[in-house]
């Protein structure tokens, strides 16, 4: 997304990883970093009462549905708004949203074990056009030690227009980001959101190329979408 698909992102994370094994350990310091569970803030991103729901397609085909379940869960120390997700092979994902700071967060499964998350700023309440903001983390993997990433983030518009299938949505809010590895500060991929506060995620494109080894295109649309009043 997947998951934003976050699920996919997680996979691609993951493998991004494993690929900047060895970065430097020196980076910015994330806003993702040192959350205090003191102030985290209700979600209201987008709707978190049971029964509203995005069913989302890819160009491959894959469809998924988006549940919110009107309840909170303890993630991490932190307090999250919980959805789940449910895949055209009825495989159950659990996903994780809150606020903190201002910033909008999800949790990102970085090797698909459930429990094993990075805290993911997506966007800032505040941001207007321009705005930028970073994520940083680590994971350990066996016989790599800790793997470092950073995430350059920026809002690049704020009044967009996309077409799909029958729908039409406007007023969208499209956050580029950049990932990086911190030792060259090598650009080894983008993600790119658009959304619109109160409705949720209309789409999501990914385009990860590292050192031609490995390479990954994909997008994910909003189909329909339900929202309870």
């Amino acid at each position: 997304m997947h998951q934003f698909s976050f699920r996919k992102s997680s996979r691609l994370f993951s493998i991004i990883f494993c690929f900047l094994a060895f970065g430097s350990s020196c980076r910015k310091e994330g806003v993702n970093q040192n959350l205090n569970n003191n102030i985290q803030k209700s979600f209201d991103f987008m709707s978190i009462k049971l029964g509203s729901s995005w069913n989302y397609g890819a160009k491959s085909g894959v469809e998924y549905t988006r549940f919110a379940r009107d309840k909170d869960t303890l993630k991490d120390g932190l307090t999250f708004s919980y959805f789940e997700r449910l895949d055209t092979s009825n495989n159950l994902i659990p996903e994780y949203f809150g606020k903190n700071s201002g910033y909008y967060f999800t949790l990102i499964d970085l090797d698909g074990s459930e429990t094993n998350y990075l805290p993911y700023a997506f966007w800032k309440d505040s941001a207007s056009k321009g705005t930028s903001w970073n994520n940083t983390g680590s994971v350990s993997y066996p016989s790599l030690g800790k793997v470092p990433i950073l995430i350059e983030s920026t809002e690049v518009d704020d009044n967009v227009t996309l077409y799909h299938t029958d729908s039409t949505y406007k007023n969208l809010i499209h956050v580029h980001s950049n990932i990086k590895a911190t030792l060259s500060n090598l650009r080894v991929g983008t993600l790119d959101i658009w959304f619109r506060k109160g409705l949720g995620v209309v789409r999501q494109e990914a385009d990860i190329s590292i050192l031609g080894a490995f390479k990954l295109q994909y997008t994910d649309s909003l189909l329909h979408y339900h929202i309870e009043p």
